[in-house]
């Protein structure tokens, strides 16, 4: 038997506040991470993926505003959380790897020293045994800890993002949030941070949610993937699932855009149109009118929920049908 989920987000609708009117830019979300699972939200940009991921710590703006629904770890809604819990569930319960690694340090303090900093915000450890804890973290991330002592900038970017994601296990976080955390990397250095980040996941049965745009990311790292499409979650499933039999036609549409290294060259295939406006957003599905399977259904009413097994659903009235 699987074990309980150890986080819940439940009916999250989200909307941010502008001179125009509200912006709805999460519509009912529901998802379950379990300890050990490895989640990955998968959309376009501009989608809602990140300000799911930054409700998960309340590290949203001041013009952001939660309609409904509720955040649960470990049964606490932390929604409802103080300023006092909230200083002590982030980055101990549940810590974040953001994009921008050299935003996330301070130019003008060693790297080893903000991440003492953060080991001390919420650890009370001996000298010795946070200089211990300072090497066995960048031993696990793969850096050398020759260079704790030296300055951001005299980091590579892999080096930098290597080391915020040290600085977000410092304190044995129960959920890792790692929102494109290869952003701005070339290749090479992408491929191996995601191999690292699948190491340290194996290695500490963590539970962790990976935003990303890129579909191959997901599938090496996730067991589970959640699509995303103008603030609603459309398609959710086991990731081998939903990558080798969609039933959403965006998901397809996904998957017919990603280049493929083998077999018969072809052309690649775009998603042509753009998302809807959410400042109206439309009553009915919202992937329609790019859509080339579209049904005169599918422009009047909110799009049925199909389930090809207990773990694999999505939201659509013409799905992709399941391979031979």
């Amino acid at each position: 038997m699987s074990p309980d989920p150890l986080l819940r987000v439940q009916d999250l609708t989200l909307e941010y506040l502008t001179g125009d009117g509200p912006v709805a830019a999460v519509d009912q979300v529901s998802f379950e991470l379990r300890p050990g699972q490895a989640l990955g939200l998968v959309g376009e940009s501009g989608c809602g993926k990140t300000t799911v991921a930054n409700c998960l710590l309340r590290l949203l703006p001041e013009n952001a505003r939660v309609r409904s629904g509720r955040v649960l770890l470990g049964g606490e809604d932390i929604l409802g959380f103080s300023p006092a819990q909230l200083r002590e569930l982030r980055g101990n319960r549940v810590a974040m790897v953001f994009q921008a690694a050299m935003n996330s340090l301070n130019p003008v303090y060693r790297v080893g020293d903000q991440i003492i900093e953060a080991i001390r915000a919420h650890r009370s450890l001996p000298r010795e045994r946070m200089q211990e804890r300072l090497e066995e973290l960048y031993e696990l991330v793969g850096l050398d800890p020759a260079v704790m002592w030296s300055y951001p900038h005299e980091y590579s970017g892999g080096m930098r993002q290597r080391a915020v994601i040290a600085m977000a296990l410092c304190c044995d976080p129960d959920v890792l949030v790692a929102d494109e955390p290869t952003t701005a990397l070339d290749v090479i250095v992408q491929r191996q941070i995601l191999r690292r980040l699948a190491r340290i996941h194996r290695r500490s049965q963590r539970a962790m949610i990976l935003v990303s745009h890129d579909l191959a990311a997901i599938a090496q790292v996730c067991d589970h993937v959640a699509v995303m499409y103008a603030g609603q979650l459309i398609e959710s499933g086991p990731t081998d699932r939903v990558l080798s039999a969609p039933i959403h036609r965006y998901t397809r549409a996904l998957l017919d855009a990603v280049p493929r290294l083998q077999g018969p060259r072809r052309d690649l295939a775009v998603i042509g149109g753009e998302p809807p406006d959410l400042l109206e957003p439309p009553p009915s599905c919202r992937f329609h009118p790019r859509c080339r399977q579209a049904l005169p259904e599918c422009r009047t009413a909110q799009a049925p929920r199909i389930e090809r097994s207990a773990d694999h659903w999505a939201l659509c009235f013409d799905p992709c049908p399941e391979p031979a």
